[in-house]
């Protein structure tokens, strides 16, 4: 059966149980692989090589602080990465949980 349907007919909501959104081990990958890819592809500045363009017509079309922001939020996609990546195994771990 298709799940078109759903899109138009939604079902009614309900309340999601803590099992169902805490520890999600799926969740933490694809946000740790999605942030280091991207950031890795931000902070390596080839999102602004364009070989169609002279070098001044691209500095003209990406200014320095252009370039230099968007070069950061690379390192600091990568920093969360990482963040959400050890998270779990290396900081707040269950036994953490349990004691608060």
């Amino acid at each position: 059966m298709s799940n078109i349907l759903n899109v138009f007919n939604p079902p009614q909501p309900r309340d999601l149980e803590p099992a169902e959104y805490e520890d999600c081990l799926p969740c933490q990958i694809m946000a740790t692989v999605s942030a280091l890819g991207a950031g890795a592809w931000f902070a390596s500045g080839q999102l602004f090589e364009d070989s169609k363009l002279s070098q001044a017509e691209n500095l003209k079309k990406n200014p320095m602080w252009w370039r230099y922001f968007i070069k950061g939020s690379g390192y600091g996609l990568i920093g969360f990465g990482v963040f959400r990546g050890t998270e779990g195994w290396l900081w707040n771990t269950p036994e953490q949980k349990k004691l608060k």
